[in-house]
């Protein structure tokens, strides 16, 4: 009897039809003959691969840039519908005629206006640049004068939105001093780091010179707060007035007139009474003082200062915290000890701890595949060849990224560990024909030269086929194309690479140290293990032969049993629940605050505490948490001062027992109950805030735009008592709140006229008494300090009376009361107004319990088509809901694709049409395994499963070409019984096709079991692998016969 190693030889393609090596010849006769050589090449790459491998940014995901400006501009004091009248329709109409454009986007709020200009997915946003600021320039004389500076354009980039390292700064100093500590010493150290974009200093304070206006002494000089507003102006400028000719020499020419110094400010002249000078301090008075805060940085009932860092897109994540903590470091160790930090959020520390959770699946993944290769094989040194196979790919995969921009990142390293299975089909199939050379002839070289060349155009041929499966998804665009990308290009790379290894590194190792493993001595212990794994595979052989041919006896039950299986997984597909990522668990929470309208920043502050004590207490498995009154995130663009925004960071998972996903409900329902009158929404941190910049937002979103914003409101508020009564909803809102209060000032015009002043100064003149107005710079020394002219009524409250004490100057010179033209009434008004493509709309959001965002925009849709719509209303899911939709069918289409291309490749080989439908008939199968692997793990379907049924149509058609392939050869080679060549082929290949099948489920099986940051992303493709390709392997080994005798059965009857 021969040894166990007898079944080495059978595990492939054996003996028959010989295809043309082609290149594979050239390629594996080189490095044979060139073995010197190759060793160089392959120490190269080694060196290389390692270099890429520290050039390579390492983050969680790919940037999320997507084709998107938005344009900001401040006009203080203005409320939503004044912005959107005077501020956001200039701005649009201008920017309509930008070319490439696709939608025009706006809200309109109280202070500022926000116009979004979404490109077509082609467009570089970076080049539209000097076309925006050129079409604003045109405009700039068509908007309101009092606009708080130039508007400023923002490109919609992870970076730009959402900071990678936060930091919390203690100090006993008080909060002007360490601002301009941190501005002076800080900031411009951690702006000097290569890769970062900017640094925001958030919750400082600084100094002002603040111009008080006296009411009475105004009233007694018969001077307007107006006519102070242009004393400044006019006073206080350098003017360039061009080049002069000065003592026989051509300089430059300056007027200057800028005041130096406080003395000279309130020394200057602001009008003039009875031929004598009025001074600005006999009205005012002038002195250095803190700014009024618009925002605020709180923490355990203490002001902070916070420190953000953002990175631009080619930034490396790690790096630059890394270099970020090190200058935090020389500011403590200089300060001895006085400015301390505390990191509350820090991308670089999830990115690690994501990358090595997938890190260690892969190399479990790679050990389990080794493992499996040597326990069938039965022989070290070709299983050392194999597994080889597996680093020089991933090798090669490193520098493919590298060569194309790439980063390493949650998904790449994904798309590596699935490749792992795969990879080593291609040396496998070299390797064994190779063996069997040697064993005929005894020549390792020459075996080895013949090997590659016998099967390079199977090995290449496989190949195509697998890279035809992943080619079509690298054409996809926007947030799913960001997502699938990376991935898709790691296991093309990758796949690439093997067959390489395969014609080139396997015949070079063959050549030096394949040996027949009959002839070395061996521990007992191994021996009888081999024959007892030979003798299952003889078993399990002889009872597939047996079982086969019943089947290939009862076609029709066989084929009605896997089509009710494949039918029976299509029925649970609806019990899955849908989504585009599935939630991740970071460690990080954030919290939305929104206090009653009115409430002032000292009250919302208050509020914020008493909810941040009730936080501490109910999450004991908190590490920091840190709240920006003042504002809805943590990119401050205007004060709200009844808005805040929490960021908690918990303590790493393995020391805590809930997750984010239990804590979040848990914080909702009890803070809602414990705050009636504020407004909390608690959504998860993290990779979820980073994946929502380019998603639109979490939850479920549904837009609603036409011609009549009352009408359009009033549909919106119908939608949202929907989804507070759909079961996986736990909190809604509008985009908009119409329970907002604005106080108007309504001015006589006619009155007005006739006494020849304008409600442009009225304005500015209100603006100055009750808000303040900036009004220059005054330089003292080496700094800056902003003017900021005010009143002693700023503190007041606004009445009648203090109407009848406001004068404005006519032009006859007599004062005259704003009690004379004006009077005040508070209105209701809108706090925020949406539009798209220039017609109003309205959003309504619907935050989930669950990942069924499909599930609850069906049932939304169904209601809305019931109802009765106002004439030209329209709406659309928007943000995460949209994109399934659209992603599944660029998705479907990307499949249909891949198909087709797999198809042309089997009928290029086989030169036939009808063989290659057969083989393709394995690949709905896997939806059974796909469907039931997905609710044995408990998880969703989302873009990243859809992914496994896409990759499990070249290795359920490699599997399926196997077989067909030598039973092909069987026949050709004399076998005339149709029945015995089936069955003789598919018992043949049963060994090989099982091998490829457990190295590929080994493979991915640790992925699929993963926990850990960021293993909820990743772990539903390794769990759709691996139930998809357990199910179809088994069913196409029935399937395919039954199939191939029915084709090939017919064919012959014909004939």
């Amino acid at each position: 009897m021969e040894r166990p190693g007898r079944n080495y030889r059978r595990l492939v393609f054996p003996e028959g039809r010989k295809p043309c090596g082609g290149k594979s010849m050239i390629l594996s006769d080189f490095s044979v003959k060139h073995p010197a050589i190759i060793v160089i090449l392959l120490a190269a790459l080694l060196v290389f691969a390692m270099l890429a491998l520290g050039a390579l940014n390492t983050e969680m995901i790919p940037p999320v840039t997507m084709p998107k400006a938005i344009i900001i501009t401040r006009l203080p004091g203005a409320g939503a519908r004044e912005i959107e009248r005077d501020v956001t329709r200039v701005i649009e109409n201008q920017m309509a005629t930008l070319p490439g454009l696709a939608e025009l986007s706006s809200s309109s709020y109280a202070s500022y206006s926000s116009v979004t200009l979404s490109f077509n997915a082609s467009v570089n946003v970076r080049d539209k640049l000097p076309q925006i600021r050129e079409l604003l320039n045109g405009i700039l004389d068509d908007l309101p004068e009092n606009i708080d500076g130039a508007p400023v354009i923002y490109i919609m980039e992870a970076g730009s939105f959402l900071p990678i390292f936060s930091v919390q700064i203690s100090s006993p100093m008080d909060l002007e001093r360490l601002t301009a500590y941190l501005e002076d010493r800080l900031e411009p150290s951690l702006a000097r780091i290569d890769g970062v974009s900017k640094i925001n200093l958030v919750g400082g304070v600084h100094q002002e010179a603040r111009i008080t206006l006296r009411l009475d002494d105004l009233a007694a000089r018969k001077l307007s707060a107006l006519q102070i507003y242009e004393a400044l102006q006019y006073n206080n400028r350098n003017i360039p007035a061009g080049n002069a000719l000065f003592r026989e020499r051509e300089l430059s020419f300056t007027a200057s007139g800028a005041l130096e110094n406080l003395g000279d400010l309130e020394n200057l002249t602001v009008g003039y009474a009875d031929n004598s000078p009025i001074y600005l301090k006999d009205v005012a008075t002038v002195a250095l003082v803190q700014e009024n805060q618009e925002f605020r940085v709180r923490s355990g009932g203490k002001n902070y200062i916070m420190v953000d860092v953002l990175k631009r897109d080619e930034g490396n994540t790690i790096k630059i915290v890394t270099e970020a903590k090190k200058v935090l470091d020389e500011i403590q160790g200089e300060s001895n000890g006085t400015v301390t930090y505390q990191v509350i959020s820090d991308q670089s520390e999830t990115t690690m701890r994501s990358l090595e959770t997938v890190i260690s699946a892969a190399v479990s993944g790679l050990l389990l595949t080794i493992l499996v290769i040597l326990l069938v094989l039965h022989n070290f040194r070709a299983t050392l060849i194999i597994s080889l196979s597996i680093p020089l790919s991933i090798l090669f995969a490193i520098l493919g990224l590298y060569a194309t921009g790439r980063s390493l990142n949650l998904l790449s390293l994904s798309g590596m560990t699935v490749a792992i299975g795969m990879i080593v089909d291609n040396s496998i199939v070299v390797l064994e024909t190779t063996y069997r050379k040697f064993k005929q002839s005894g020549d390792r070289k020459e075996a080895a030269r013949k090997g590659a060349d016998e099967l390079g155009a199977a090995v290449l041929a496989s190949t195509i086929t697998s890279i035809c499966v992943f080619a079509p998804l690298l054409f996809l665009k926007g947030i799913i194309g960001i997502i699938m990308n990376d991935l898709s290009l790691a296991i093309v790379f990758a796949l690439a690479a093997s067959a390489l290894v395969a014609v080139v590194v396997v015949p070079w190792l063959s050549s030096l140290i394949l040996a027949d493993e009959d002839t070395l001595k061996r521990p007992a212990i191994l021996t009888r293990i081999e024959k007892a794994i030979d003798h299952a595979l003889d078993w399990l052989e002889g009872q597939y032969r047996r079982g086969l041919a019943w089947v290939l006896s009862h076609k029709l039950f066989t084929i009605v049993f896997s089509v009710s299986l494949l039918a029976g997984s299509l029925l649970f597909i609806s019990a899955l629940k849908i989504s585009f990522l599935p939630p991740t668990d970071t460690g990080e929470i954030e919290i939305y605050i929104q206090t009653p309208l009115g409430y002032s920043l000292d009250r919302t502050t208050a509020k914020v505490d008493e909810l941040d004590r009730q936080v501490r207490a109910l999450v004991p498995e908190l590490e920091a948490a840190v709240y920006y009154v003042g504002s809805s995130s943590s990119i401050t663009v205007s004060g709200s001062p009844n808005l805040a925004y929490g960021k908690l960071r918990l303590v790493p998972s393995e020391k805590r027992k809930r997750t984010v996903q239990e804590l979040i409900p848990l914080l909702q329902k009890t803070l809602s109950e414990s705050f009636p009158d504020v407004d909390v929404t608690v959504l998860n941190g993290g990779f979820d805030a980073l994946l929502a910049l380019g998603t639109g937002g979490q939850g479920f979103q549904l837009e609603l735009y036409g011609p009549d914003l009352e009408a359009v409101t009033k549909t919106a508020k119908m939608v949202q008592s929907l989804l507070d009564r759909d079961p996986d909803v736990f909190k809604t809102e509008l985009s908009v709140r119409s329970d907002a209060e604005q106080l108007y000032m309504d001015l006589s015009q006619l009155y007005m006229g006739s006494l020849g002043v304008t409600p442009y100064e009225a304005g500015i003149t209100s603006r100055i008494l009750f808000s303040g107005m900036k009004s220059g710079k005054l330089r003292l020394g080496t700094k800056d300090y902003s003017l900021r002219l005010t009143s002693d009524a700023a503190d007041k409250p606004i009445n009648q009376d203090l109407l009848n004490q406001i004068t404005l100057k006519t032009q006859d010179g007599r004062l005259l009361s704003f009690s004379a033209f004006s009077s005040l009434d508070a209105r209701q008004s809108l706090s925020r107004i949406d539009r798209k493509n220039r017609t109003f709309s309205v959003e309504v959001r619907g935050y989930l319990k669950s990942e069924d965002q499909s599930g609850v925009s069906r049932r939304t849709l169904s209601a809305l088509e019931s109802m009765k719509l106002p004439l030209g209303l329209k709406y659309r899911t928007a943000g995460t809901s949209a994109l399934i939709g659209e992603s599944l069918s660029s998705l479907s289409l990307m499949l249909l694709i891949s198909i087709f291309l797999i198809y042309s490749v089997m009928v290029i080989q086989f030169e036939r049409f009808m063989q290659p439908l057969i083989i393709m008939a394995s690949i709905p199968f896997c939806l059974i395994g796909v469907v039931f692997g997905l609710l044995l793990f408990n998880s969703g379907l989302s873009m990243i499963a859809m992914l496994a049924i896409i990759a499990l149509g070249g290795t359920v058609v490699n599997n399926a070409i196997v077989m067909v392939d030598y039973t092909n050869q069987l026949r050709a080679g004399g076998v005339q019984d149709l029945r015995s060549a089936i069955i003789e082929g598919a018992a043949t290949r049963l060994r090989p096709i099982l091998m490829t099948a457990m190295t590929t489920l080994f493979g991915v099986l640790p992925m699929a079991l993963a926990h850990g940051n960021g293993s909820e992303v990743y772990a539903p493709l390794g769990q759709a692998i691996f139930g998809g390709l357990l199910t179809s392997t088994l069913i196409t080994l029935f399937i395919i016969p039954i199939l191939y005798e029915r084709l090939e059965g017919r064919g012959r009857v014909q004939a």
